[in-house]
């Protein structure tokens, strides 16, 4: 179905002096950038909330420099930084609006409405947003999971995201748990002639085993069946003490564990979960509550870039034709609705027909 009532956004509007916004999108990774761009694109006042300080998600914050290989159009490759820097100067190209560092609080309903179409508020931990839709794009996996002991040293040489491959060059790098993540990270870091251990609290890396293999093969060394139990600074380096008895000395750690979960902020939005934490949606990527729609991996088994971009599309095209053709989506759930119907009448006369030509 093509778009209608297509507009494009005024270059000099003053953003500050909006009543309310169009679309407000919860989360500057792959699939919001993806779904600004389209709001915007059509004319929609669009603000995207990032509770980090810079846009790109998951390619900007795990895996930088990291060249991914699956998107088409990218036969080379692309680094997760310079995939995030595109992205997001194509959304500010389009006028999308960004707050960085405020985190979502909840999302209200107000008596509030613009055209029949009642008013949500957006409230986050440094303001609050009017507007016509939401989109939830934070991903399921929030902030990445601390490690007590490293933690507690407070040494900025200690990092929860795969640092810039300039900032290890020639080091010694210990890197906790042998995920896909932190296996790069090692690839990363030997090619850039810095020594590397890979402490693995399992009997086995869980990361693929060809580059398991290429670690080994780079220098690396994998210790298996280990965990850092102990920390120190000493003269600028870090010391670490593992269950087995090594002590080892780095100038710098990667810490790959995992993410805490986002449950319990869409907890407090009111909507309906799945059992692993993850938000339900329809098939038209609205959430329990109308107006709200999710994308991306608050919800997606698949979680790659190209799945994570056509989501956000779609939402945003979804939530464009609500704002511009008022009960545009229920009609079509009621069209849609009609034809299972119709499809379930087939069925069940095609099997009553076959019960009694027996």
């Amino acid at each position: 179905m093509a778009d209608f009532k297509v507009t494009v956004l005024d270059p000099t509007t003053d953003f500050a002096k909006l009543k309310y916004w169009d679309v407000v999108i919860i989360g500057a990774g792959p699939s919001g950038l993806a779904a600004s761009l389209t709001t915007a694109h059509r004319g929609l006042t669009t603000l995207v909330v990032e509770a980090k300080s810079e846009p790109g998600g998951q390619p900007q914050f795990l895996y930088a420099d990291k060249k991914i290989v699956d998107i088409p159009g990218f036969p080379d490759g692309i680094t997760g930084h310079e995939l995030s820097e595109r992205t997001f100067r194509q959304a500010t190209d389009a006028l999308v609006q960004f707050r960085f560092e405020e985190e979502l609080i909840e999302n209200q309903d107000t008596e509030q409405k613009e055209r029949e179409d009642p008013l949500k508020k957006v409230v986050t931990s440094k303001g609050e947003y009017l507007c016509r839709k939401v989109i939830i794009a934070c991903g399921l996996l929030h902030y990445p999971r601390k490690l007590p002991v490293l933690d507690a040293l407070e040494w900025k040489k200690v990092h929860y995201k795969v640092p810039r491959i300039n900032d290890y060059h020639g080091d010694h790098v210990l890197i906790v748990r042998g995920g896909d993540s932190a296996l790069d990270a090692a690839v990363m870091a030997l090619q850039r002639n810095a020594r590397v251990d890979v402490i693995v609290r399992e009997e086995a890396a869980v990361g693929k085993a060809d580059t398991v293999g290429r670690v080994e093969q780079l220098g690396g060394r994998v210790r298996t069946s280990a965990e850092v139990v102990g920390a120190s600074l000493q003269d600028g380096h870090l010391v670490t003490s593992l269950t087995d008895g090594t002590e080892l000395t780095s100038e710098l750690a990667i810490v790959q564990i995992g993410f805490l979960s986002a449950k319990e902020t869409f907890e407090r939005l009111a909507i309906r979960l799945n059992e692993d934490g993850s938000i339900t949606i329809d098939p038209y990527f609205e959430t329990s509550r109308h107006g709200i729609f999710a994308v991306g991996d608050v919800h997606g088994d698949i979680k790659l870039v190209t799945v994570a971009w056509a989501e956000g599309i779609q939402a945003a095209i979804y939530a464009f034709k609500e704002i511009t053709s008022p009960y545009w989506l229920n009609e079509k759930r009621l069209h849609d609705y009609k034809l299972v119907m119709i499809g379930e009448k087939m069925t069940d006369a095609a099997s009553a027909h076959s019960g009694r030509g027996k």
